[in-house]
């Protein structure tokens, strides 16, 4: 990965695990699964990483290409002002957890969400000119919205769970199934990804190297997807029996991958054009 690229793989990073991490945080709160002060420490996490965003996209210039990557810099400037839409409904749900309203702090959740959902659309056209497909390219992202979101937020109630031991354990399980669903979809798009032509090949060094021959690609495969897939389901299984020390910490070490595994896509992305 090439200097020039490195804000924008840190922006798809911090959108993905903000709106992730919200919708994934709403949609347990709305079932009364989780607990009050779980759903403050959820909103806690997704906010900075929601301003932290904003700020780097701020950072940005318009541009027709980074590094030799095609870029539509027609859609910047919507996926800016959907992006601070999102901070606001962001902020807004954090003060409804802290003031207990939580009717309000679900409608404010699910709204925020659904911008998340645009704003990662929008993200996607900015980026899709050289992939091989806009929709494989918003699936993808989120896919990989899902699986980082689950991942933080499976890892976050383990800890909550074990700060009182007497909290239920169903949604450890269905965070960690979520995760683990959602990274078979992020293989099975990544397959497609790799083997599909681009529609634009970047001109950047590197670019003229065979997928198949870089090995940033088979460690993406190797420690971003096959080694966290593992790792998902053991921690699924461990909070089956209420292990759920062993679960958190399986996935402390899944998330570590899952990130390692984005940098390392989001850099294939911006030297080869294919969306892994």
């Amino acid at each position: 990965m090439n200097a020039a690229s490195l804000p924008y793989t840190v922006l798809v990073l911090l959108v993905e695990l903000a709106a992730g991490s919200l919708a994934m945080l709403t949609v347990f709160d709305a079932r009364r699964q989780v607990t009050v002060g779980y759903v403050k420490a959820g909103a806690m996490l997704v906010l900075p990483l929601a301003l932290l965003a904003v700020w780097t996209v701020t950072t940005l210039q318009p541009r027709a290409a980074v590094d030799g990557y095609a870029l539509a810099s027609g859609w910047l400037r919507p996926f800016t002002l959907a992006l601070i839409a999102f901070v606001v409904c962001a902020a807004a749900h954090t003060v409804a957890a802290f003031t207990q309203r939580r009717r309000a702090g679900v409608v404010l959740g699910v709204t925020g969400s659904l911008v998340g959902v645009a704003v990662l659309v929008l993200l996607a056209g900015f980026l899709a000119l050289p992939a091989w497909s806009f929709v494989g390219l918003v699936l993808s992202i989120l896919a990989s919205t899902t699986v980082l979101g689950g991942a933080l937020m499976a890892m976050t109630w383990g800890h909550w769970y074990l700060t009182s031991g007497r909290l239920p354990k169903e949604p450890m399980e269905q965070m960690a199934l979520v995760v683990f669903v959602a990274l078979g979809v992020q293989a099975a798009l990544g397959l497609a990804g790799a083997v599909l032509p681009v529609r634009e090949a970047p001109l950047s060094d590197g670019a003229d190297m065979a997928l198949m021959a870089n090995p940033a690609f088979w460690l993406r495969v190797g420690v971003g997807l096959v080694f966290p897939i593992g790792v998902t389901w053991l921690a699924f299984k461990a909070a089956q029996i209420r292990g759920m020390m062993s679960a958190t910490g399986l996935l402390y070490i899944a998330l570590g991958a899952i990130l390692a595994g984005e940098v390392l896509a989001r850099g294939l992305l911006f030297t080869t054009g294919h969306a892994v």
